[in-house]
C-alpha cells in the first residue's frame, strides 16, 4: 500500500523532512517513489512546500495520508493530552497527602467527641470505675555511668590490640640496628 509520509533528512537536534510518497513497507530513510514536497519546523513560521497536484494524483491512486503528514497540513485528528511527568505526578501526590493529613486529625477528634456523647449517666454508673494501676518501673543500669571518658577511650575499649604493619617492622629493625 502506498503513503504520504515525512521522510527525515536534517541532523541530530536540526530536523528537516520531506514530503514524500512511499510503499509503506519502506524504511523511514529509505528510497522513495516522489518528492512531494519539504517542511522545515525550525523556522517561523514553519515552512512548508508541497505539490498539492501530485499529491492529490497519489490520494486518488490509493494512497493514504500518515498521522505525521495530517498534523503538519493541520488536519490531523486531536492526540490525547499528554499525562503529567513522574515528577510533576509526585509533586501532587505529595501535595494531595498534605492536604490529606489535616483533614483526618480533626475527624478523629471528633469521633472521640461523639463517643463521649453517646455514653449515658446510666451507663457511667453501672460500669465500675477504675483506677490506674501503677506499672512497675525496670531501670536499666547506664553503661557510660562510674565512666569517666577521659581515662578510658570507647574506641580502643571495642578493638584488638594494634600489630604492626609489615613496613612498620622494617623501619624499627632499621633504627635498631647498630650503623
Amino acid at each position: 500500500m502506498l503513503k504520504i509520509r515525512l521522510m527525515r533528512i536534517g541532523g541530530r537536534q536540526r530536523p528537516f523532512y520531506r514530503v514524500v510518497a512511499v510503499d509503506e513497507r519502506a524504511k523511514r530513510t529509505g528510497g522513495y517513489i516522489e518528492l512531494l514536497g519539504t517542511y522545515n519546523p525550525l523556522t517561523e513560521p514553519k515552512d512548508i512546500k508541497l505539490k498539492q497536484d501530485r499529491i492529490d494524483h497519489w490520494i486518488k491512486q490509493g494512497a493514504q495520508l500518515s498521522d505525521g503528514f495530517l498534523r503538519i497540513i493541520g488536519k490531523a485528528p486531536q492526540r490525547p493530552a499528554r499525562g503529567p511527568k513522574k515528577k510533576q505526578q509526585e509533586r501532587n501526590k505529595k501535595a494531595e497527602d498534605a492536604a490529606a493529613k489535616p483533614t483526618e486529625a480533626p475527624v478523629i477528634e471528633e469521633a472521640t467527641v461523639a463517643e463521649q456523647s453517646t455514653e449515658t449517666p446510666a451507663t457511667k454508673a453501672v460500669t465500675p470505675t477504675e483506677e490506674p494501676v501503677e506499672q512497675p518501673v525496670i531501670e536499666t543500669p547506664d553503661p557510660t555511668e562510674g565512666v569517666n571518658p577521659v581515662e578510658e577511650n570507647p574506641t580502643q575499649i571495642a578493638t584488638e590490640p594494634e600489630v604492626p604493619r609489615n613496613d612498620e617492622k622494617e623501619s624499627k629493625e632499621k633504627s635498631e640496628r647498630p650503623a
